[in-house]
């Protein structure tokens, strides 16, 4: 047989194995294992609040059952001690509830709203409502307002002798954030 022969069944041979083979590859692999671990959640809760002498009036006595007029706002300021456990805690900041029933005329005048102060290691540091850096043992002070701004209109009530409505619980709620 001559080279071209035997060139030419080396090409058919090597061409019929590669179709018959069609799809296979060969490849190396290598694999190694990585240690696992253990994990442990920490946690955030706010204690039972300390809310000193209750609601005032406009900052100053305490609210009972004064009748209120436009411009008057009621405050109440509450301390939480903070019970956490975990590394670099952020948290975010909200309440709800407060205006809840009533005359809807003075229900849509009304809002309440917080501002809040963080204490750590002593300092005492006002805050916004997103992202507050927070620690085991620091103390957050919550100032809810209910406001009633001077400007509301509201004829009926000078003609029905007043408008009522019922403020429900307001929940302080510390949301764990992370950035």
């Amino acid at each position: 047989m001559n080279k071209s022969t035997k060139g030419a069944l080396a090409a058919a041979a090597a061409g019929t194995l590669l179709l018959g083979g069609a799809g296979s590859l060969a490849f190396w692999t290598s694999q190694q294992t990585v240690d696992g671990t253990s994990i442990t959640s920490g946690h955030l809760k706010l204690n039972t609040p300390d809310c000193g002498q209750g609601w005032t009036l406009d900052g100053g006595d305490e609210y009972t059952d004064q009748l209120l007029v436009p411009g008057d706002s009621l405050t109440q300021v509450c301390t939480f001690t903070v019970d956490a456990a975990g590394e670099h805690l952020t948290a975010d900041f909200d309440v709800t509830g407060g205006a809840d029933t009533g005359a809807a005329d003075l229900l849509d005048e009304t809002t309440v709203t917080a501002t809040y102060k963080v204490t750590h290691n002593g300092t005492t540091t006002t805050v916004g409502t997103s992202d507050v850096p927070i620690a085991d043992g620091d103390t957050v002070t919550v100032d809810l307002k209910l406001n009633w701004p001077y400007g509301s209109e509201d004829n009926d009530s000078n003609v029905v002798g007043g408008l009522t409505e019922s403020l429900s619980d307001i929940t302080v709620t510390a949301t764990q954030h992370h950035s």
